[in-house]
């Protein structure tokens, strides 16, 4: 496997010059009373829908902070799983797209990792799509911390999580134990607010809320593809805009919490997509999303415990755009809203066994797909309802006090499909103090959603209401070992075999697209990571991906980088307990769809003064420090055919600031 060097010096440079001064640095001693080990083991619930340490799970696991968010000034949950080693993430102008271990097909809709906000299910019920940009429910201010759990998923939670799970766990009232008032500037005149109350009354009970917005103009941009006097050369201002708003709250006494959440994001479309007006002010893309949430917990006995949920929830998408000749507004809309439970029980058999079982139903009610011009005129209307169920076991058996196998399964029901059985198989083996081994084997699957069976638009997408689930059998082992208390060292090699996979493809370069049934994917990869804490506060982490996948007669896949480095540097410096955080990112060169956009290097920056005694807290940020090009692939596109990648930002800043009383 070959592997290519930087092309960008500049970031290189910076990177191994920071990482070479840290043994020098001094300051952060919160940081010092803990090893690396206590740092890092934080227990996880996602891996196996119970609470356990990261290092007592088969799978592959990372935890991010919130502290980690704050010191390194992470704007989106896409930058933070950018940061994570297997992750990369493409961005299209509209939405974040997350690839993972070599597979990031350019015109998916994040329907592969399965994301939830403390433990609640979000993919929507049209496209399900995992939303981790701008357009995310979640504020990150609002985030303790976020479980990212990798490979095969499907054992425990059903349709989606081939690749991973992803679940953003909320802080508490009590961890917020007051009010909180932030702000944001950013680049191109982006301002953002929060205020966030956190309380505890009398009875026992307690409050969270939040609520926050964002406005941006957003940066002006060129297409090169849009060159003529036309379309303006090419150039757009004022199109790439950002208008969103966030509303969070849950209430919780006794192991009973009602949660609510809505969001709307407005987000210009500049880049002129799928036949569009190139320039134009109106064309974007909304989203709303909102759900309600009843969770209780109870514990029935000192080693049994039972929980449900009870859920609602709704998502719509419009886009206006201006299409034709002469130009008529169009909008293309969808609407999703569906409800559901599901119960859990987990419970400790014996000294040596625990066993996790539960059901899931989800009737998703209105699955509309419109395409209608103004004023009248309706093009294309497809209204679905459809169901899907699942039950599903685990048990964790201590063979030996340093071995202990897992084996779990799962069967789903789903409308108008065939059944699917997802089984795991899995074993952790304690070798010494210091090392832990894992191994893996589990098959998962991911059902055709409903705008990929069904919607259809004359000369442009055909439906396929005869798509089938596309299913992954994914093996896995890994290493993880500590040379002292302060310096752990990782190593995972995978290999996985992808059927049936759903792609979007299109006869002719200027023919309809429609999603099919393609073919397999096969990958194998080896995934390496070091993290060292220093006695002063200093902490590096560092990570290198090498990575090949290809379809079933040998090309690489589009958009699968072959290699990946990451490194990670939080510094404290000696004045007014201030932090220095350094990312530095370098993904290697992707095929895309004709052609084939560069490897890249870039490096981020932020300052942090943690919260001190006055309540306040603030930071600044540099992105892209060295206002480097590069390029993420795009989806084929049958209005913009010669166009296969789309520029992204060059150097941008935040500050943040964010007081408590």
């Amino acid at each position: 496997m070959r592997i290519a060097p930087p092309a960008l010096p500049r970031s290189r440079l910076l990177l191994l010059t920071l990482a070479s001064c840290a043994p020098v640095a001094q300051g952060a001693q919160e940081l010092t009373e803990m090893s690396l080990d206590q740092l890092l083991d934080i227990p996880v619930v996602s891996a196996s829908r119970f609470e356990q340490k990261s290092s007592e799970t088969p799978s592959t696991v990372s935890v991010v902070t919130q502290d980690d968010i704050r010191q390194y000034g992470w704007r989106t949950l896409g930058e933070v799983l950018r940061s994570l080693r297997g992750f990369y993430v493409h961005y299209d102008r509209g939405y974040e797209y997350v690839g993972t271990r070599g597979f990031a097909r350019p015109q998916d809709f994040n329907t592969r990792v399965l994301l939830l906000v403390d433990g609640h299910r979000m993919n929507d019920a049209v496209y399900d799509t995992a939303y981790i940009g701008t357009d995310s429910i979640i504020d990150l201010d609002l985030v303790d911390h976020i479980e990212v759990i990798r490979g095969p998923g499907s054992s425990i939670y059903g349709s989606n999580a081939l690749f991973g799970v992803i679940n953003v766990v909320t802080r508490t009232a009590e961890q917020v134990n007051g009010v909180e008032v932030g702000a944001r500037l950013s680049s191109h005149s982006t301002v953002e607010g929060r205020a966030t109350l956190g309380t505890r009354f009398e009875n026992g009970a307690s409050l969270l809320a939040s609520i926050s917005g964002m406005n941006g103009t957003g940066p002006d941009l060129f297409f090169p593809e849009f060159d003529s006097p036309q379309t303006n050369n090419g150039q757009t201002s004022h199109t790439d805009y950002t208008r969103q708003g966030r509303f969070f709250a849950r209430l919780s006494q006794e192991g009973l919490s009602l949660t609510t959440a809505a969001s709307r994001r407005n987000k210009g479309m500049p880049n002129g997509g799928f036949g569009g007006a190139f320039d134009d002010r109106g064309h974007s893309q909304i989203d709303t999303q909102a759900y309600v949430d009843l969770h209780y917990t109870r514990n029935l006995t000192a080693a049994t415990e039972l929980s449900g949920r009870a859920f609602v929830a709704d998502y719509t998408y419009s886009m206006p755009g201006l299409y034709g000749t002469p130009p008529v507004r169009n909008y293309d809309e969808a609407h999703g809203s569906w409800y559901g439970a599901e119960m859990k029980l987990v419970s400790a058999l014996t000294a040596r066994n625990k066993l996790v079982a539960g059901l899931e139903h989800q009737r998703n009610r209105i699955q509309r797909l419109t395409n209608r011009d103004e004023p009248d005129v309706i093009n294309f209307d497809d209204r679905r309802q459809s169901e899907r169920s699942g039950a599903f076991v685990q048990n964790d058996f201590q063979w030996t006090s340093d071995l202990k196998l897992s084996l779990g399964a799962r069967y789903d029901w789903m409308s108008h499909q065939a059944g699917q059985l997802s089984p795991r198989l899995g074993a952790v083996y304690r070798s010494s103090a210091q090392t832990v081994w894992k191994v893996q084997y589990g098959s998962s699957f991911r059902a055709p959603n409903s705008y990929e069976s069904n919607y259809g638009f004359p000369g442009t997408q055909r439906a396929n209401p005869d798509l089938r689930p596309e299913t992954i059998k994914t093996w896995e082992g890994g290493v993880e070992h500590y040379l002292d208390s302060q310096t752990r060292l990782l190593a995972t090699a995978y290999m996985y075999r992808l059927d049936k996979l759903i792609d979007q493809i299109s006869e002719s370069r200027t023919g309809p697209l429609q999603y099919v049934n393609s073919g397999k994917t096969r990958a194998h990869g080896i995934e390496l990571e070091a993290e060292r804490l220093w006695r002063n506060g200093v902490r590096l982490r560092t990570s290198l991906d090498l990575q090949h996948a290809h379809d079933n007669r040998g090309n690489d896949l589009s958009n699968s980088p072959r290699t990946s480095a990451k490194m990670n540097l939080s510094v404290p410096l000696p004045w007014m307990s201030l932090r220095l955080g350094t990312e530095g990112q370098w993904l290697a060169g992707r095929r895309t769809d004709s052609g084939r956009v560069p490897s890249y290097g870039i490096a981020n920056l932020t300052l942090l003064r943690p919260m001190a005694g006055d309540g306040w807290e603030w930071s600044a940020s540099l992105y892209n420090v060295f206002d480097n090009r590069f390029y993420d692939p795009a989806a084929y596109d049958p209005g913009v055919p010669s166009r296969d990648r789309f520029a992204q930002d060059g150097r941008t800043f935040r500050v943040r600031a964010v007081y408590h009383f």
